[in-house]
């Protein structure tokens, strides 16, 4: 059995810990994220984090915070962190990284959090030292000092005015109407959204269907809008390619799959392609020997059955897909 004693709180996340039982002579304890998932942690005494894990805690936080934290390390039978584990998560990490992503991240969190538009968005003060950090590590920055930096950024480009301000700091802000205007054009240009468009065969048999739903069910458990265009209603005055054309822009990424070989998917992920979103290339097994060569040389997931798809498929858009 391992050690009697556990810290309270987790070192690396500051969650609450759970003892568990252990063969190893080390601290060996769980933090629960809901009520179906759990990170397991076993570290000794007087261990040390690794250089690179200490200054990324941040990231590990927001992948929790977020609810993007690797699926295979959250279920009861996960494998045990330790450096090595939490170095790979955060390099394979997808989040705001450039400073451009963090801004746009910053502005579309400020404009989720508007009663209605105009109204001012409370900020935690220094006094609330916990919640504003917790608000910071959520959209990924380093610390409170980085994200009042991009608070007061935001404001140098006209984007929000500071409302109030304090000794304690930013406490109230609002988005002006050029702010509004670039959520708007991120929403637009699929920067800030939630859709994923989903290019396939649209043939009613039992195979192309169980397709469908293992891709539909993919996006949508990791948070993700599916777009698929004959379930749009499109208006009379609309043809069905400027509505595809149109649902593309909209979309932060694809999901192309070349089953059966229909002519539109490939027109729709070189449209993608073309407007530099990412495309995610599937395909069934048995029909990626007539795949075109103009797409063969893309990385595709290739599949047997539907439960394959569905695994490989969470994974690489947990992984690629901000």
């Amino acid at each position: 059995m391992g050690v009697s004693e556990i810290p309270k709180e987790c070192f690396l996340t500051q969650l609450e810990t759970h003892k568990v039982n252990s063969k190893y002579i080390d601290i060996e304890y769980v933090i629960h994220l809901s009520n179906d998932k759990r990170l397991k942690f076993k570290f000794p005494f007087g261990y040390a984090r690794s250089n690179y894990v200490t200054h990324n805690l941040h990231i590990i936080k927001g992948l929790i915070y977020n609810n993007s934290f690797p699926l295979k390390y959250i279920n009861k039978d996960a494998e045990v962190l330790d450096n090595e584990i939490l170095e790979k998560i955060i390099k394979d990490a997808n989040y705001p990284k450039s400073s451009e992503d963090k801004l746009s991240n910053l502005l579309n969190y400020l404009h989720s959090k508007q009663a209605y538009l105009g109204a001012e968005i409370e900020i935690p003060s220094k006094y609330t030292f916990n919640i504003k950090n917790k608000l910071a590590h959520s959209l990924y920055f380093q610390h409170t000092y980085e994200l009042d930096f991009f608070i007061r950024t935001l404001e140098e480009l006209g984007y929000i005015d500071i409302k109030n301000l304090t000794k304690a700091g930013i406490e109230r802000v609002n988005l002006t109407y050029k702010g509004l205007t670039k959520v708007i054009e991120n929403k637009d240009n699929g920067a800030l959204s939630n859709k994923c468009f989903i290019a396939m065969s649209f043939t009613d048999n039992i195979k192309i269907n169980a397709i469908r739903e293992a891709i539909r069910e993919s996006v949508e458990y990791t948070k993700y809008e599916v777009i698929l265009i004959d379930e749009k209603h499109i208006n009379s005055d609309v043809t069905i390619n400027d509505a595809i054309i149109s649902e593309i822009r909209k979309s932060k990424f694809m999901i192309a799959d070349f089953t059966e070989n229909k002519h539109g998917v490939y027109f729709e992920a070189g449209f993608a392609n073309g407007l530099g979103k990412k495309v995610i290339y599937t395909c069934q097994k048995d029909d990626m020997k007539d795949v075109h060569f103009d797409t063969k040389h893309y990385s595709h997931i290739v599949y047997e059955n539907v439960e394959e798809l569905k695994t490989r498929l969470i994974n690489k858009i947990e992984a690629w897909i901000l």
